[in-house]
């Protein structure tokens, strides 16, 4: 059996076939290395949906019906082209490549989209305008939206085969053993279905190649059950056949086991490569206190969710994100553990890309990082935003954490990029609501750059309490629309601000 097309050179790595999976009906993804080579690959191009339904139904937010992101994934070592064309055989007119730092251009010729990617990198492609011309965020009543995502990974150095000593390797219509005398589960390619809840263990791997779809969710709740597992490869662990906890019937008894992957006591655990779709709730939950020498890593990973609840990750005390790809409805990332860097968000409806209600009081580095797309489907609330503390939380908190080198690239957000709320302000959130006592002090903002402001005119809000003050916050080499912020002028704030400081 071959689990991998390799290509003639070792440069690139296409899985062109993932069998009993249905492939996009929306676009065709080639791919050629230039290193030496010249034989366009086709990676399998697959598809995750925001269902059809009434508002609310099974927690898809009626606002996305209908919408579609088509991805692929491949692996790289060298410079590569990239292809695009629409399956019904229409032209492109236009496409944007997002984060612009990974591709600076992208050119149409006879209807297809081409761009070059020098290195592995996450990346968003817009076909002919259809997040950059226009507000799809509140009000918005186009048609569904089709997008695109191209992930091309670093080549993978330590796969497993599935006929090595200590590999149990399972074909899609086997139902795999949660316990064994094995260390390495390898889902064969193919679709496989294990269910919510299906056990992870201590001290075991669990392999999803690029040619493998997991329909379930992977978990552990036993604290002393969930150290030094490793979750890894480019294939795919999906959520679509499962209900939002609130709307199965019957009712789980463990919500959590419709998290994607919720495993307690995660000291040493990765997560690295693969893509969650469809998240029937919260994404990634690594619980784990902080462990000098077992950090809990998130890598390389791709969440897409569609409903409400379907956050992104939690790092907790002990995690570190980096190098992720995360399009979520509701939040997309609590600011804690050890660091956040180099990761890519986007927000359509319901969420904020940084939630700051559990910010430390302790260093802390989030940076390299790209918002791609803010948008939000309602105006007057406190959620949302890139930025965003929304009167929850506790205790001080903010004492060397550094916000650094991050870009706002959205031409068309919603809303503002800071709400930084000790307490609810109207009309966004009801006065009566507000952070417990503990001031949030001594964060750096250095070089944020914004290229847009908010459509609806919203302004950027710094907002304390007398309980809880905003102070000594300095912002360093921010920008809104290539214009520096150099005064408070730029923010709503009140008297509860004080210490803020403009380099």
């Amino acid at each position: 059996m071959s689990v991998v097309a390799v290509a003639e050179t070792p440069s690139l790595i296409v899985y062109d076939e993932i069998p009993g999976a249905a492939q996009s009906d929306q676009y065709m993804v080639a791919v050629r290395s230039l290193k030496g080579e010249t034989k366009w690959q086709r990676p399998f191009p697959l598809i995750t949906r925001c269902k059809e339904g009434i508002k609310g139904e099974n927690g898809y937010f009626s606002h996305l019906s209908g919408w579609s992101n088509t991805y692929v994934n491949f692996e790289m070592d060298a410079p590569v082209e990239i292809a695009i064309a629409k399956t019904n055989g229409q032209p492109i007119r236009k496409a944007t490549v997002r984060p612009h730092r990974h591709a600076q251009s992208c050119r149409v010729r006879n209807g297809r989209a081409y761009f070059t990617l020098e290195q592995p990198g996450l990346v968003a492609v817009d076909i002919d305008g259809q997040m950059e011309d226009q507000d799809t965020g509140m009000g918005y009543k186009g048609p569904p939206i089709h997008t695109l995502t191209i992930f091309a990974n670093p080549i993978l150095v330590d796969r497993p085969e599935p006929n090595s000593p200590g590999v149990l390797a399972v074909m899609p219509s086997q139902k795999p053993p949660s316990e064994g005398p094995w260390k390495t589960l390898y889902f064969l390619p193919g679709v496989h279905d294990i269910g919510a809840g299906f056990p992870v263990h201590a001290n075991k791997q669990y392999y999803i190649p690029g040619d493998a779809v997991v329909h379930g969710t992977l978990t552990n709740h036993a604290w002393g059950d969930g150290h030094d597992i490793r979750i890894f490869g480019y294939g795919t662990l999906s959520g679509e056949r499962l209900a939002h906890p609130n709307h199965a019937r019957p009712r789980p008894k463990e919500a959590r086991d419709h998290n994607p992957i919720h495993i307690a006591g995660a000291a040493g655990t990765t997560v690295e490569g693969i893509t969650i779709a469809d998240s029937s709730h919260h994404s990634l939950m690594l619980l784990a206190s902080y462990v000098e020498d077992k950090p809990t890593t998130v890598r390389l990973t791709k969440i897409f969710s569609w409903r409400v609840n379907g956050d992104g990750i939690n790092p907790f005390d002990n995690g570190m994100i980096e190098d992720c790809f995360i399009r979520t409805q509701d939040d997309s990332c609590y600011v804690n553990g050890r660091g956040i860097r180099r990761v890519t968000y986007w927000n359509d409806y319901n969420g904020s890309s940084f939630v700051l209600s559990a910010l430390p009081n302790r260093p802390l580095i989030v940076e390299d990082c790209d918002v791609i797309y803010s948008r939000a489907g309602w105006h007057k609330w406190g959620g949302g935003r890139v930025f965003n503390m929304r009167g929850e939380g506790e205790g001080d908190c903010g004492a060397g954490v550094i916000f650094r080198n991050i870009r706002v690239e959205d031409p068309r957000p919603t809303l503002q990029q800071f709400m930084i709320m000790m307490k609810g302000v109207e009309p966004y959130e009801r006065e009566a609501k507000r952070r417990e006592t503990g001031d949030l002090s001594g964060v750096l903002f250095q070089n944020i750059s914004v290229a847009a402001p908010s459509v609806l005119g919203e302004k950027d809000y710094l907002w304390g309490a007398s309980n809880t003050k905003i102070k000594n916050i300095t912002f360093d080499n921010f920008t809104v629309g290539g214009q520096r912020v150099r005064s408070m002028d730029h923010f709503q704030t009140n008297e509860f601000v004080e210490g803020i400081e403009f380099r």
